[in-house]
């Protein structure tokens, strides 16, 4: 039983965890509180709204015991089933970087502090190997557990680089994946594509609009103050 994640699993977790932090935060402004129904055999989510297609199923959580279910694993579904055969891309990912929790059928969360955290944690970082445009979850088992749904509805709209949101996304972001501070904020960066200048106790990132975002770090390289420059 593991306290923490896998190292493979922090450092793509850190590379990537302000952008998904960003799209995640405009997917759920954009779905809002709406009472949605899944529908895993046309692969839909649907609300009052409309609905949402592309959805794939990326496992479920268990507040009995702790632990995470991929679709693929799970005997209900199995690794054809439409809502879930994409997520082989996540397990090949896995594969190639070292990820663990991307190729154990059933990883064990239970030994974390908050496993239900965690769980969505999981979910998060693992929908973003499949791009797309966020991560539904709801309750099932009457609240004993919950299912986890990545959305790739291209009708939703994707984050881009916001100068003035990065500060916020990036100390959020190393709260939740501490251990490499650098990565965290390297990784937003060329995520948008950001021209870097790497120094010891800084990291610059300058837009294709001329913004520069300036990531400064103590002796210990923990993220200190963000400083934004707005094209001039």
């Amino acid at each position: 039983m593991s306290t923490e994640f896998s190292a493979g699993f922090q450092a793509y977790g850190a590379w990537i965890a302000a952008a998904a932090i960003q799209q995640q935060d405009l997917f759920n402004e954009v779905v809002g509180p709406d009472s949605l129904q899944a529908d895993l055999n046309e692969r839909t989510l649907s609300s009052e709204r409309g609905v949402l297609s592309g959805i794939t199923l990326l496992g479920s959580f268990s507040e009995l015991d702790g632990t995470w279910l991929w679709g693929w694993a799970n005997p209900g579904f199995g690794p054809d089933a439409p809502a879930v055969a994409p997520t082989g891309a996540i397990r090949e990912f896995g594969e190639r970087h070292g990820i663990t929790e991307f190729t154990a059928e059933s990883p064990d969360l239970s030994g974390f502090e908050q496993p239900g955290q965690a769980a969505t944690m999981l979910a998060i970082t693992a929908g973003t190997v499949l791009g797309g445009r966020g991560v539904w979850s709801t309750a099932i088992n009457e609240g004993r557990g919950h299912v986890y749904l990545h959305v790739a509805d291209e009708q939703l709209p994707e984050a881009g680089f916001d100068p003035i949101a990065t500060p916020r996304l990036l100390v959020t972001a190393v709260s939740v994946f501490p251990s490499d501070h650098r990565q965290v904020v390297r990784g937003y960066f060329q995520h948008f594509g950001l021209q870097l200048e790497e120094a010891p106790d800084a990291i610059r990132g300058t837009s294709a609009n001329g913004s520069v975002v300036v990531a400064s770090f103590d002796e210990l390289g923990r993220l200190g103050d963000v400083s934004v420059q707005p094209r001039s």
